[in-house]
């Protein structure tokens, strides 16, 4: 199968197979983000079951109260960092990036700012921090980074049709769009040429006034042209039709917007392979050989052999089926499927992130008491 071929990513990093893990809250993180034992565990398992590359959870470039969310922000964060990687890199054969995250203020009393808050002198402190999170995450000795202009944070929100800034950051889309340029500027001169460089991004946010498709392809083709080494392709996650409870932060995982996020086991498989697909022929068609990652419903093996067959997508991101058995590109691999505890979309683990717990499959459950995810 394709699937499991070696795969080099834009001529910079050769990872075993197709397959990315992508970011997967896990709540393993100190409350001062700071790497745990069994946060690194949970990631050495990852490797260890055939994730070509892992992308960790979102680490924060900012210093600012955010709970157990991991942090690049400082100095001061490298060594539990590099923990992580060298046990990693010691025990897998797999890769491994960090996602880095820049996110607004939301509170339990309603309040959430949004980018058309943020002053000029705030926006303008955006990129250095990017780049110097990933130049610490190089030092550390990750394999590359992930930017993330996806879902409800920041960037996404300066690409949106919901930015509504008058000055040369909001408007039109050339104008939405040069913050994000600014981000990739920046950190590929913090990180150099040679170190892998990725973006996840919305190919629709799937919210009423926000971007659609048509705005998807025209960003992830600029990303293309500023010579990022992956697109990887998301949808939803907006704040704009999250569903509100009395006393806690909005969600910007409970609308459709969210589930379009993390399919449900009521939608189709492969629900938003034909967004990556599309960016796929416009930025190939531009003349861009960028590669594209798809994800979202994509259950089995034989699913995403179909993926990469029918060229919607260069690698597939397979997250919940392998976070209910991380051995699960090992076993496809090795042809042991029936030993597969396979995801049945419940969306229990993403109802567990919601309540700051712990994220794990729920059927790992024992009748004893005892939780702890599938064998080898």
């Amino acid at each position: 199968m394709k699937l499991f071929e070696p795969f080099t990513i834009n001529s910079k990093l050769t990872v075993n197979n197709h397959i990315m893990m992508p970011p997967v809250v896990t709540r393993l993180a100190t409350t001062k983000g700071e790497v745990t034992d069994e946060l690194i565990d949970r990631y050495v398992l990852y490797g260890q079951g055939g994730a070509g590359i892992v992308v960790t959870e979102a680490v924060s470039v900012k210093r600012q109260k955010s709970g157990q969310l991991l942090r690049l922000s400082e100095d001061a964060f490298i060594p539990g960092m590099q923990q992580l990687t060298e046990r990693f890199h010691g025990e897998t054969d797999s890769r491994i990036a960090p996602q880095i995250i820049h996110f607004l203020k939301i509170a339990r009393s309603g309040y959430r700012q949004t980018v058309n808050d943020l002053t000029l002198e705030e926006i303008q402190e955006i990129p250095e921090l990017f780049a110097r999170a990933a130049e610490r995450a190089r030092i550390a000795g990750f394999d590359g980074v992930e930017l993330h202009y996806a879902h409800a944070y920041t960037i996404a929100y300066m690409l949106s049709r919901y930015n509504h800034r008058k000055d040369e950051y909001g408007g039109s889309l050339k104008k939405r769009l040069l913050l994000a340029e600014q981000v990739v500027e920046a950190t590929r001169k913090a990180v150099g040429d040679d170190f892998l460089l990725g973006v996840r991004m919305n190919g629709d946010e799937f919210a009423l006034g926000g971007n659609s498709l048509i705005q998807g392809k025209a960003i992830a083709l600029r990303l293309a042209e500023l010579g990022l080494d992956y697109i990887s392709v998301s949808a939803g996650g907006k704040f704009e039709d999250a569903i509100p409870v009395e006393g806690e932060a909005l969600d910007p995982y409970t609308g459709y917007s969210g589930h379009r996020s993390m399919p449900p086991k009521w939608m189709p498989e492969k629900v938003n392979v034909y967004l990556a697909a599309e960016i796929k022929r416009t930025i190939n068609k531009a003349g861009f050989n960028t590669p594209v990652i798809t994800a979202g419903r994509i259950p089995t093996a034989e699913v995403a052999e179909n993926v990469l067959q029918n060229g919607e997508a260069d690698m597939v991101a397979i997250a919940r089926p392998i976070l209910a058995d991380p051995y699960w590109p090992k076993k496809y691999q090795e042809g042991r499927e029936n030993e597969i505890l396979k995801c049945i979309y419940c969306n229990k683990c993403r109802e567990a992130e919601g309540a700051f717990e712990e994220v794990t499959c729920f059927q790992w459950n024992r009748k004893d008491g005892s939780t702890s995810p599938p064998n080898p």
